[in-house]
């Protein structure tokens, strides 16, 4: 790993700093699956309230519509995250997803306690956003996953 300040990090450090966070991704999810079994969506929603609340944006009364173009502008380095738009509902696309990234790398099944976790928090942010319950249901794991989102 480079040591010097001064010089950039190389793709090789990038690499071992990408396993290293996977390996505590997968441990941390894992574990709060283990210990919460069930209420580990109530973790993850209430993460994802508190980081859309510290985000300095201030959306006026805003639709579904904007919330989700805050979280895919918010979440753009790590997520491709596209979004068809129904009456108080969206299915939710996650093309580039770095969760699924960390699931290959650890050779973990996605849709599992890390892409729950992920959802609930993304459930969470979305909830902030727009001052509503906010609960989602993956419809597809592959390449290409995708979450049926539907606000209450």
């Amino acid at each position: 790993m480079t040591t010097n300040a001064s010089q950039s990090p190389s793709l090789a450090d990038h690499q071992k700093a990408f396993t290293e966070v996977a390996f505590l991704l997968d441990i941390f999810a894992s574990t709060i699956d283990n210990i919460m079994g069930g209420a580990t969506a109530s973790v993850g929603r209430i993460a994802g309230r508190g980081m859309a609340a510290k985000w300095p944006i201030d959306l006026d009364h805003p639709t579904l519509r904007e919330a989700l173009d805050v979280v895919s502008d918010r979440m753009k380095n790590g997520f491709d995250i596209s979004f068809t738009e129904q009456q108080n509902a969206a299915d939710v696309t996650f093309k580039k997803c770095v969760i699924r990234e960390v699931c290959r790398g650890r050779s973990l099944e996605p849709g599992g306690p890390l892409c729950k976790l992920y959802h609930s928090y993304f459930d969470g942010v979305v909830n902030e956003l727009v001052s509503r319950p906010v609960k989602s249901e993956l419809a597809q794991t592959s390449e290409t996953c995708t979450l049926c989102l539907k606000v209450q």
